[in-house]
């Protein structure tokens, strides 16, 4: 009996080990994948970006092109030779042509990294004076390097020549109008609005705490009340039968 009983338990012990084996196999053999992996600080937690927006009307006017950049992660290990990457166009929601508004680049994963970008050149054109076009890209299942992480794989560009809601417009600022980050640009000088994690933070350029972002609240609606004196209101939409003076603050 006790024979018998050895025995067993050694046939477990063997089969437990080889199921682990091949699980270890599975693990640590797993192919290398990307998923996109943009991220913005929300509080004190980083959460993910799915979308980016960009404006010519921001940039000087002889500039006719720029290349926007979206960062990818790798799933899997490092190796010491370079591996590229693609994305495919969703063409629903896409209203940027290829060719015109456009030009899609592979990336490329340079050898012992685990991060990189996706390329995406955007032309200035006439059109884009009177109105943004739109991305929507996923990664390539069947590129060297596949789509990774199911819900980091899909991505949105949205730009134009006129202007756009910023990728960080506050939530202290209020309401986004394209009125009033007009009017933010020309009293603060500035167009993005970056939140840090927390208020005691360590200062970041381009990374604004709280009090920062609610002191510039304060900034703006005290210019607004020198230039409304001088050259009268500003609307949060010009064409509404009934007109809201712009302010600055949470849920205004």
């Amino acid at each position: 009996m006790k024979k018998n009983f050895y025995f067993f338990a050694a046939s477990l012990f063997i089969a437990f080990c080889g199921a682990c084996s091949q699980d270890d196999g599975e693990v640590y053999n797993l192919d290398g994948r990307v998923y996109f992996y943009e991220q913005k600080k929300q509080g004190n937690d980083y959460v993910a970006v799915t979308s980016k927006s960009y404006s010519f009307a921001l940039q000087n006017s002889a500039l006719m092109e720029d290349t926007l950049r979206i960062k990818v992660r790798l799933m899997g290990y490092v190796v010491d030779y370079d591996r590229t990457f693609s994305a495919d166009i969703v063409s629903d929601g896409t209203t940027a042509v290829e060719g015109t508004h456009y030009k899609l680049l592979p990336g490329v994963l340079k050898a012992g990294t685990y991060e990189s970008y996706l390329p995406v050149i955007l032309y200035r054109t006439a059109d884009t004076k009177d109105h943004t076009v739109s991305l929507n890209l996923r990664l390539s299942a069947d590129a060297e390097l596949p789509a990774g992480v199911d819900d980091r794989v899909d991505f949105s560009l949205e730009w134009g020549d006129i202007l756009t809601k910023p990728d960080n417009w506050p939530y202290y600022f209020g309401v986004y109008n394209v009125n009033k980050y007009r009017f933010a640009i020309d009293v603060l000088g500035l167009y993005d609005w970056p939140q840090a994690g927390r208020e005691t933070a360590g200062k970041e350029e381009g990374v604004y705490t709280i009090s920062e972002l609610q002191r510039f609240c304060t900034q703006l609606n005290d210019a607004y009340v020198q230039y409304r004196a001088q050259y009268g209101p500003i609307y949060n939409d010009d064409n509404a039968e009934v007109k809201t003076e712009i302010y600055f603050a949470p849920d205004k």
